[in-house]
């Protein structure tokens, strides 16, 4: 089977068309948390049972298997339209993915000090707060999944592009500060998803982090937030679309903040 996207033209009527289904995209990946937190919320009542609740969300093959399955709901949603347009598809990759960064805020835990402390998620679907950090981990790779899909899609596209001065598009746009800041997000993503764990006792996180298990805590905690800082900075000025994501995350992080300390 060949790949069925291509470099295509488009007239301004189309490109508008492809920007409100982009659109449409963030609306319906960020309207299905709701859902979802409805569902969950439905299914509580109608159990009440917290220890059969907790059993279902608790272990690490259904934690895959959720992540798993919200990862398919999210590529779907990326496909979704798109047709057989390659510069669709990555771009709505990198807008799905965006879209999830208030989500992943919101079921983080806000204090080191505190790791059971309630977040926002804890909070709405009444799941207790070290169920959910697991969730926040593995929820936090199939999002960088889709940002670095997106990246390499764009690369290859610059790639295989042609530039009347510097020969491919590449070299041309590798010195433009949009890509640039783009590049540095998708370098702190990745070094997000290899630090994954505060208290990893072998590997490169056991040589670079020394100390008591609270000291690795503590340090990863900040380190943790300083690259999801810089990333979020970084994102904010690489495409005008992903403003109001990087907005909505710091208005989910201050929120975040209060319903920890308020609950602590």
């Amino acid at each position: 089977m060949s790949w069925p996207y291509h470099f295509i033209s488009l007239s301004e009527d189309d490109k508008l068309h492809r920007r409100e289904l982009l659109g449409l995209r963030g609306c319906y990946a960020q309207w299905s948390i709701v859902v979802v937190i409805v569902a969950i919320r439905i299914f509580r009542f109608a159990t009440k049972s917290t220890t059969r609740w907790n059993g279902l969300v608790s272990g690490k093959a259904r934690q895959y298997i959720v992540c798993g399955l919200w990862l398919l709901w999210l590529l779907s949603l990326s496909i979704w339209n798109s047709g057989d347009d390659y510069l669709h598809l990555t771009k709505a990759l990198g807008r799905v993915g965006l879209s999830q960064l208030p989500l992943q805020v919101l079921m983080s835990p806000a204090y080191v000090s505190q790791p059971a402390a309630s977040s926002v998620l804890s909070l709405l679907t009444g799941i207790p707060q070290p169920m959910l950090t697991p969730y926040h981990r593995l929820f936090g790779r199939a999002v960088v999944s889709l940002l670095l899909a997106h990246a390499a899609l764009y690369m290859l596209f610059f790639v295989q592009s042609s530039h009347p001065e510097f020969g491919i598009l590449l070299y041309k746009r590798v010195q433009d500060l949009d890509v640039q800041c783009g590049l540095v997000a998708m370098f702190l993503a990745a070094l997000l998803v290899l630090f994954v764990r505060p208290a990893s006792q072998k590997g490169l996180q056991a040589w670079l982090v020394q100390g008591t298990f609270q000291e690795r805590r503590k340090m990863f905690y900040f380190g943790h937030v300083s690259l999801v800082v810089v990333l979020c900075v970084a994102v904010y000025f690489h495409v005008k679309q992903a403003q109001q994501y990087i907005l909505q995350t710091l208005a989910a992080s201050a929120l975040n903040w209060l319903c920890s300390w308020a609950l602590r």
